[in-house]
């Protein structure tokens, strides 16, 4: 038997028909070739016996008692449009076979009954029915993996924004973190300007009235001495016991030396003032604790107020070179740049074995400033060069570095809208570059 043979075998038919003869011979003739058939006498019978069973092709004539075959079959319809319905009429032109084609009917088979036309009327229902079960199930398929791809593609986005959301997390996270590094180091450069502010204060007052004192000082010892070349003008004049003891206490004292070396004394003490007066005073500029603002300031004087900070760090590592190209003033906030410098200066010093060479440049390019402060040190190797400026990054040994140098440097260059740049040449040395605009961006204008 074939898989069409077994399917209209397996087939349920329902029977109306309120003749009991032509009912019996109907149900006979299905009987042959279905594997159930069950009758009804009329339309109403018929409907509620289709409603329990559902069989899968119902058999009916039109006029009958209590409900007609057309008012059953539209009932059907109703219910399920795709039911086969096989109608059994005498006159195939009347207007009641019109209408039931016109309300669905499959197929009409006249009368009297040819046992092979119902058979074929019969299997073709069924083949039809199992084509529009299987149209349905390819339908559900299809409808089910649209859906299932439309959850696949939703996940998929879903996945997607919940990663592009982790991966703006992580950046939001870097960015807090280069800013509370950054709010830290500034907190420390202001806690190191009120030092420098108070340091200068105290100070300063001593500072000046030594100062004061030294030149008063240098005042009597050159009248002292004009008064000591007079009397010894007027040796000749003295006894010679009185002559012979003064040229005993001159060799005694050697004068001579006193004359020279109290003139240098007081020279190098009053330069040693000056100088403490200049490192307090760089210090101030250093740390400019009264400026958080864009301001227009020289580089390079920040960059001497550094040097002379870090100057002992530098003084027993490296010579210092100052290849100095007369930068314009430039726009950017001076305590946050001189601690740029700061950090590549002692990054410098640092990278020196020995001793070395520590160059600064400084020059203009069209309307950007460049920095730039070479070593002559161990250099950085290729494999780790781009992950220096990364926060907590250090090849130091533990404890003697955080790693945060060069990534609150870079940031500080970025919010001055500029870039470094980095060249390296293990054991040949290293060139930071730094690129700011001589003058920022405006805001733009609130819309």
């Amino acid at each position: 038997m074939s898989k069409a043979e077994e399917i209209i075998a397996s087939a349920r038919v329902l029977v109306v028909d309120d003749d009991p003869i032509l009912r019996t011979q109907l149900k006979h003739l299905a009987g042959r070739f279905v594997s159930e058939v069950r009758v009804a006498a009329d339309g109403a019978e018929g409907l509620d016996i289709w409603r329990e069973w559902r069989p899968n092709v119902t058999i009916t004539d039109i006029f009958m008692p209590r409900m007609t075959g057309l008012d059953m079959t539209t009932a059907i319809k109703s219910e399920d449009p795709d039911a086969q319905i096989i109608v059994i009429t005498s006159d195939q032109d009347g207007d009641s076979l019109r209408q039931a084609l016109s309300i669905g009917v499959e197929r009409y088979i006249t009368k009297p009954v040819d046992a092979h036309l119902l058979a074929d009327a019969i299997a073709k229902c069924v083949r039809d029915q199992q084509q529009i079960e299987e149209l349905r199930l390819t339908r559900q398929v299809a409808a089910l993996t649209e859906a299932l791809q439309q959850q696949l593609q939703e996940k998929q986005q879903a996945e997607d924004a919940l990663r592009k959301e982790k991966a703006e997390q992580l950046v939001l996270i870097e960015r807090l973190e280069e800013a509370h590094n950054q709010l830290l180091q500034s907190e420390k450069m202001a806690s190191i300007g009120q030092l420098a502010a108070g340091v200068a204060h105290e100070i300063n007052n001593p500072v000046g009235f030594v100062n004061a004192n030294l030149g008063a000082l240098q005042k009597y010892v050159d009248e002292l001495l004009r008064l000591l070349s007079l009397y010894e003008k007027c040796e000749g004049e003295l006894s010679d016991v009185s002559r012979s003891a003064l040229l005993d206490l001159k060799r005694q004292i050697d004068i001579d030396y006193l004359r020279e070396d109290i003139d240098a004394l007081m020279s190098e003490s009053l330069g040693g003032l000056q100088r403490v007066r200049r490192i307090v005073q760089d210090l101030k500029d250093f740390s400019h604790v009264s400026s958080t603002e864009m301001q227009f300031a020289s580089l390079e004087q920040g960059m001497e107020s550094t040097l002379n900070v870090v100057w002992n760090e530098l003084k027993y590592k490296a010579q210092v070179v100052k290849e100095y190209g007369q930068l314009p003033e430039v726009e950017c906030i001076p305590s946050q740049m001189n601690q740029v410098f700061m950090n590549l200066l002692v990054n410098a010093a640092q990278a020196i074995p020995e001793q070395g060479r520590i160059t600064i440049r400084t020059k203009q390019q069209g309307d950007t400033a460049c920095i730039e402060v070479s070593d002559t040190g161990a250099g950085i190797p290729a494999k780790i060069l781009n992950r220096i400026f990364d926060p907590f990054f250090t090849t130091k040994p533990v404890g003697s570095g955080t790693g945060l140098g060069l990534s609150i440097a870079h940031g500080i260059v970025r919010k001055h809208h500029g870039r470094i740049e980095v060249e390296s040449e293990p054991g040949k040395g290293t060139t930071f570059r730094i690129l700011i605009p001589l003058r920022q961006k405006a805001p733009a204008a609130a819309g």
